[in-house]
């Protein structure tokens, strides 16, 4: 049976269905194609409408911000939302219902509702917003319905997130064969295409596949990533430039797939002075043996510090939310894929390895950090970005670092002779006495004795016992002045 259809025939198959999942980390994975040609047959057809879009990392650029019409959209149901900002409008102006839950869970979520289970139960997210504590998640009064519970299995707390019945999963590819099997074999992440089709089939919902280029032969079953009995269609997206990308910069980068001579691509001639000081600083704290997960912004240099030391951190193996593994980080709008890379992993894969402790140390930005430890890098300013896999990352690490500038907007600071100084100080403080919100607790971590560090261009601190601790002033930086003056807060001091 020839699964190939036409985009018209998809726009016809889809259009009146409510709940679709979608795949993508930023561009690469995103099916452009697919999500672009529903908004065609809603501006076109007014249908489909009252859509909930479910996706796990942001399918972006502008992938399903295609979908950002309060007619169109009812719901955006994921985890970070700092790349789709016509959504995340959306969703601040109380115009459509909007969760942020963790991106591992919501991954891992799609497994059990693949094998028919009602839900996920876990302990990641509790003591921070996505708690029914706190707010479950919710971003705005429009959103009512609870998808998180509390509960307890043998007299311990567990958060409990909820089925979501899924309609429709749209997923990409690279190649496919006429009876429908998906090779993923140009794609340099893997996302959670799997279970999310499976988790659709499950429901009795369909799954579309966005590929690049058909076989006229079967492929081999060992090329297949996602045979054709889960797959309901595939559409050819003949524009690759336009719609099928590997990534924001790439239409295709051999070097996203395989080892190879990339050695051009370690560079931060473009990063001001404070944010090498932060990177470099947090390299020293990272052991050259070891297993790491690098976050967005800062982390990202820290991950390009050490393949430009090869020599000492040749051992050191550097993972990323996206399932990537090894080679060298690329970086924002590229960031999720790397370099010379050495595995990948499914990111649902990825996320149960993060959960269960397979990571020695996380490297994370921050926005700020309160009196007691916690972190919030959720919600900057009036703007919404959500978690991503921050909540999921910082769970079972033994060993956290959170790297960002001490103070922002106007920062600019210069570096001689080893001396640190200060030449313009940011407009606003990072160190406050109450976060806006918590994107991390260190609840969890004090109880089992995990190290906790805050590392900043001008001083380190470290979380103990809920406490935060000024362990290490940089030279040319006056205690009082430049740090102690600039907190909302006393720290304890333990130079």
């Amino acid at each position: 049976m020839n699964k190939l259809i036409s985009i018209e025939k998809f726009q016809e198959s889809i259009r009146n269905y409510n709940n679709f999942t979608v795949t993508g980390f930023r561009w690469s994975g995103t099916p452009q194609l697919l999500l672009r040609s529903i908004r065609e047959s809603f501006d076109y057809h007014g249908k489909p409408n009252n859509v909930t879009i479910i996706f796990t990392s942001s399918a972006t650029d502008p992938g399903i911000d295609h979908l950002a019409h309060p007619d169109l959209l009812s719901c955006s149901y994921g985890s970070y939302y700092g790349s789709i900002p016509k959504i995340r409008k959306l969703v601040e102006k109380n115009l459509i219902s909007g969760y942020s839950l963790p991106q591992g869970q919501l991954s891992l979520l799609f497994r059990e509702i693949a094998r028919g289970s009602p839900g996920l139960i876990s302990k990641i997210g509790m003591n921070t917003y996505v708690d029914p504590l706190f707010n479950g998640g919710k971003l705005n009064s429009r959103t009512k319905n609870d998808v998180i519970e509390r509960i307890k299995i043998k007299n311990k707390d567990y958060l409990f997130y909820k089925k979501i019945d899924i309609d429709i999963a749209l997923i990409r590819g690279t190649v496919s064969d006429k009876m429908g099997n998906i090779s993923m074999k140009n794609e340099p992440v893997k996302t959670e295409f799997l279970s999310m089709a499976q988790a659709a089939r499950s429901c009795g919902g369909k799954v579309y596949v966005q590929v690049s280029s058909e076989s006229n032969n079967l492929l081999p079953p060992n090329e297949i990533d996602l045979p054709s009995h889960l797959v309901d269609g595939y559409v050819i997206a003949d524009n690759i430039e336009k719609d099928h990308r590997q990534t924001n910069k790439y239409t295709y980068h051999k070097g996203l797939l395989n080892n190879g001579e990339c050695n051009d691509k370690i560079t931060l001639n473009d990063d001001p002075p404070y944010k090498k000081i932060i990177a470099k600083k947090a390299l020293e704290h990272v052991n050259p043996v070891s297993n790491i997960i690098l976050g967005q912004g800062v982390p990202e240099m820290v991950g390009v510090l050490a393949r430009k030391n090869v020599e000492i951190y040749k051992n050191l193996l550097t993972f990323m939310e996206s399932g990537v593994i090894g080679g060298i980080p690329e970086r924002r709008p590229d960031f999720g894929v790397a370099f010379n890379p050495s595995a990948f992993l499914t990111q649902d894969h990825q996320f149960a390895g993060f959960n269960g402790g397979h990571i020695d140390t996380a490297i994370l930005s921050f926005v700020e950090f309160d009196q007691f430890g916690n972190i919030n890098v959720s919600k900057l300013g009036k703007d919404y970005f959500g978690c991503g896999g921050y909540i999921d990352i910082c769970h079972s690490a033994k060993k956290i670092i959170f790297v960002g500038s001490f103070t922002a907007k106007g920062l600019v600071v210069k570096k001689s002779k080893n001396q640190i100084s200060v030449i313009n100080e940011g407009k606003i403080r990072k160190a406050v006495k109450n976060v806006k919100e918590i994107t991390f607790s260190p609840i969890y971590h004090n109880e089992r004795k995990d190290v906790i560090i805050i590392i900043t261009e001008r001083c380190i601190f470290k979380v103990e016992n809920g406490k935060v601790i000024l362990k290490e002033v940089f030279p040319g930086i006056n205690m009082q002045n430049d740090i102690l003056n600039q907190m909302e807060f006393t720290p304890q001091i333990e130079l």
